[in-house]
């Protein structure tokens, strides 16, 4: 059985970048709402995933790996400041949707925080089902608020997230961020009325802040 003991945390270079699209294509998207249930279908798409790669660049990528094995990553995070969250040219339909959507949860969020903006936002958040129960997705988002501390000489005073699942939202919880706004996915259409993400009534995305 795996243990906490078996697991260490790194932030990723861009030398991990096969591993890190390996790691979202399996752990992420299969389980991220803005991915499998929107309108296009759910496959991830190029702009996408190269976007979410081009922090690795950036020193945003926090990763779990195995002290065994160091190419096998159990989970990972990646986040930036929220005025940088956008490094490659939008290219497909989903993928303009998908910002879109976030840009508008930022600005309502705004709206309610309590903190300053920009904040330091945490993009991503994923966990080998394998390896869940262990701490790993609380201990990626300890890194990632750690990390925030450190950038741009605290250029902000709050770390973000939107928690799309009920698995993240638990996390941001039991870290000690609070919620500031929530909707509904049902509510987000486009200008002719009809929904752009295909989920259950009632299912939600929650924003949660944390004041550093």
């Amino acid at each position: 059985m795996p243990s906490s003991r078996d697991i260490e945390y790194v932030n990723a270079t861009h030398a991990d970048r096969e591993a890190a699209r390996d790691a979202l294509a399996k752990y992420y998207c299969p389980e991220e709402p803005l991915t499998f249930s929107h309108r296009d279908g759910p496959a991830i798409t190029p702009d996408d995933m190269d976007n979410y790669l081009s922090f690795l660049d950036h020193n945003g990528v926090i990763v779990a790996r195995l002290r065994s094995d160091h190419s096998t990553l159990v989970g990972i995070s990646i986040g930036s400041p929220t005025d940088s969250a956008l490094n490659v040219p939008i290219e497909t339909r989903k993928f303009a949707d998908i910002v879109a959507f976030l840009g508008l949860l930022y600005d309502r969020a705004s709206l309610r925080a309590l903190g300053s903006r920009p904040s330091y936002n945490v993009h991503a958040l994923a966990v080998n089902p394998a390896y869940r129960g262990l701490g790993v997705g609380r201990r990626l988002m300890e890194e990632q608020i750690a990390l925030a501390k450190q950038t741009s000489k605290r250029a902000f005073d709050s770390v973000t997230v939107d928690a799309t699942g009920p698995f993240s939202a638990r996390i941001m919880l039991q870290v000690g961020m609070k919620e500031i706004y929530r909707m509904r996915f049902e509510d987000y259409k486009d200008d002719q009325g009809n929904p752009i993400f295909q989920m259950a009534p009632g299912a939600e995305v929650i924003t949660f802040e944390k004041m550093l």
